[in-house]
């Protein structure tokens, strides 16, 4: 399959035009109400309360480019939530058009439409849209930093005498450098990176190849990171970045440093990227996802027999692998995984077309059959996607349940909460139960420390409530009394679609 590098008129992107404004009005149409996650109340602070990465507002590096796109959008909006969930829909939104160009350059145009289509409709990248969180909104700087990449191998895929530009080089840099400025986690695009760079230094002389690189880096990076130095200063800037990895990469992070069981990691890392993040069916899914997983693993067949190992592919190689190493090592969680959607929907759209190419093309009603498949993928998924952004929209989360039910029905003065990360959701939701000395509210990790805690107390609280969160509950589960459960679609949700309340009976 040739891929398209010659220039189009404007006319000719008219088409990824009208995906965009698509994909946005979608995702403004099932617009989220809710923040029910830790990150996404340290976003929320970083503009209600200013941003200072010292106080977890946000936490650490602080997201800084998200949080400026943001804050222009909280002084006109004037609301935290909805100025971070614009931030995201617009972004990803915008992601579609260097999606497009770069399913064009690769494979064809047939193949860019129906990419983009599989984009707008997929079932994470629409939720992930639709919550205060910087993932959604970071796709437009790694898509576009590799379509930039690729533009800079095309004279060396079209086997041209010209020499290849190097800006390309550079603008993907810069893109790449801003986009770690939204998530560190695209630290694992450099070796796309440098696999561009190398094969660019055979043709052009190396030097000239590092110097336009990594100036394009150095310059996304400098964009933000010199702010942050300057204004939280070189040492306590380190010093938090110290606290922030020993945390969350070694003693409470999803590293595998830090798991217990591998062979559950692995089966969450396929569950996550199969059922959440590509939509296939799963025993705890609607059957109408039987008809994209077979059309799916049916696409993915195809691409894998007839495309060649040619440079081409070899480039998207040097994307998929250190990717996947970076998640089966360092972070596995949903919003990690999801990096990978866009380009797997590429992959999956050219093995359907192949399927045309060699199967339908010259048989009656070949042209026919194809759409016909190609409106059931995109139906079928944009079916399960509506049905999962509607809960996302309208169910309100386990974790604000929890928080609703507990100032509903006890006096903060009487009662004292021991939980997980609802400690930061209070701090948002209900800030009058949250005081300095932790009296209503008490943030712990384990069963234990609540019984430290308490033991420390003279007047025993009158209601000793604990979330299903903490560890250890199984040791003391004689003296816990359920009092509610709170349940939500996991589809829906990226961490704790079902919690418990329960309350403590003190000896």
């Amino acid at each position: 399959m040739p891929c398209q590098t010659r220039k189009v008129s404007l006319q000719g992107y008219l088409i990824p035009i009208g995906a965009v404004v698509v994909c946005f009005l979608s995702r403004l149409w099932y617009f989220g109400k809710y923040i029910d996650e830790w990150d996404s109340v340290n976003f929320a602070f970083g503009l209600s309360k200013g941003y200072d990465i010292l106080h977890d507002q946000p936490h650490f590096p602080g997201y800084p480019v998200y949080m400026f796109v943001s804050w222009i959008w909280y002084k006109i909006l004037g609301s935290d939530m909805q100025s971070l969930i614009f931030s995201g829909i617009l972004f990803s939104s915008l992601a579609v058009f260097p999606l497009y160009e770069l399913s064009r350059r690769t494979f064809s145009r047939e193949v860019a439409i129906l990419a983009a289509a599989l984009y707008i409709v997929n079932p994470q990248l629409w939720l992930q849209a639709e919550k205060p969180l910087s993932d959604a909104f970071g796709l437009f700087f790694v898509i576009t930093a590799i379509l930039f990449f690729y533009m800079a191998l095309e004279r060396i895929l079209e086997n041209t005498q010209s020499p290849p530009s190097l800006k390309y080089l550079a603008w993907g840099g810069v893109l790449l450098g801003l986009g770690l400025g939204v998530r560190v986690t695209y630290l694992a695009l450099l070796p796309i990176m440098a696999y561009t760079a190398y094969q660019l230094s055979q043709k052009v002389f190396g030097r000239r190849v590092i110097v336009w690189g990594l100036s394009g880096l150095v310059l996304g990076v400098a964009a933000w990171l010199g702010y942050l130095i300057i204004h939280f200063t070189p040492y306590r800037f380190y010093k938090k970045f110290l606290s922030h990895a020993d945390y969350h990469f070694y003693r409470e992070g999803n590293s595998i440093i830090t798991t217990d069981d591998y062979g559950e990691r692995f089966f969450d890392i396929f569950h996550n990227l199969s059922a959440h993040s590509l939509g296939t069916w799963w025993t705890d899914t609607p059957l109408i996802r039987i008809v994209p997983t077979i059309i799916l693993v049916v696409s993915l067949v195809y691409f894998f027999i007839h495309e060649k190992w040619n440079l081409r592919n070899k480039f998207f190689m040097a994307f998929f692998i250190p990717y996947f190493l970076w998640i089966a090592l360092v972070q596995d969680a949903i919003r990690q995984i999801m990096v990978l959607i866009p380009f797997l929907v590429i992959i999956v759209s050219a093995g359907l077309w192949h399927l045309f190419t060699t199967h339908l093309k010259n048989r009656k009603f070949g042209m026919v059959s194809f759409f016909a498949i190609a409106l059931a993928f995109v139906f079928s998924q944009a079916i399960d996607s509506v049905r999962i952004v509607s809960m996302n929209r309208n169910e309100e989360p386990p974790s604000v349940s929890t928080i609703n039910y507990i100032t509903n029905n006890y006096d903060k003065n009487d009662t004292k909460f021991y939980c997980l990360n609802d400690w930061r959701l209070f701090q948002y939701y209900a800030p009058e139960w949250c005081d300095k000395k932790n009296s209503h509210v008490y943030f712990v990790s384990r069963m234990s420390g609540a019984i430290k805690d308490l033991e420390r107390l003279k007047k025993k609280p009158g209601h000793i409530l604990i979330s299903s969160k903490l560890f250890e509950r199984d040791k003391y589960k004689e003296r816990l009394k359920k009092l509610e459960e709170f349940q939500r679609n996991r589809y829906c949700v990226a961490d704790y679609n079902w919690l418990a309340l329960y309350r403590f009976e003190w000896r």
